[in-house]
């Protein structure tokens, strides 16, 4: 086979490619909540700035359990560029997408995530408490060390698991 062949079938395949990945992105507005679920959940399996773009505007979606797929795909991703608009859709945000937001922060890692985790410590919900606190042993800065301690006293078990081991990640990023 020729080169110039060779070079002809890659193209083809990343036209198809790109094709299926607009298909996908179009179902994220079909009127029928399981496909956008699917929708949602096949982007965040495909690390491109397009899939990233088009679940950052799913975002907005009506139908929370949508949204909470879109929140796990984005923190599959880990694509910084979510991080802004993460942080926006946490208001109105019911106590599910509140706890997947604060699990995809921390797998994203950025920085700019951490005022608003910190925020996410004082929640009503347990669970919200302990992932924020989770997400903020993965980010790393030791200067929440203090805050995420004053977690070891609650009520909650889970709250309480989560504070130790962010303060141990916490520690062994500093002294590693």
């Amino acid at each position: 086979m020729r080169q110039d062949d060779e070079m002809e079938i890659v193209q083809r395949r990343i036209l198809r490619e790109d094709r299926s990945m607009m298909i996908i992105i179009e179902q994220l507005n079909h009127v029928s909540i399981p496909y956008r679920i699917k929708a949602a959940t096949e982007l965040g399996k495909i690390h491109h700035p397009i899939a990233v773009s088009a679940l950052i505007r799913a975002l907005s979606d009506g139908e929370s359990d949508v949204v909470h797929v879109v929140v796990r795909s984005l923190a599959v991703i880990g694509d910084a560029s979510a991080v802004e608009p993460l942080i926006a859709t946490l208001q109105n945000a019911d106590r599910w997408i509140r706890r997947g937001i604060a699990h995809a922060l921390g797998e994203i890692r950025d920085p700019r995530a951490v005022s608003t985790l910190i925020t996410l410590l004082d929640d009503e919900r347990g669970e919200v408490r302990a992932a924020a606190a989770e997400a903020l042993g993965k980010i790393g800065d030791p200067s929440v060390a203090a805050k995420i301690r004053t977690l070891l006293d609650d009520e909650k078990d889970i709250v309480q698991d989560a504070a130790w081991e962010a303060l141990r990640a916490i520690s062994e990023r500093t002294e590693g």
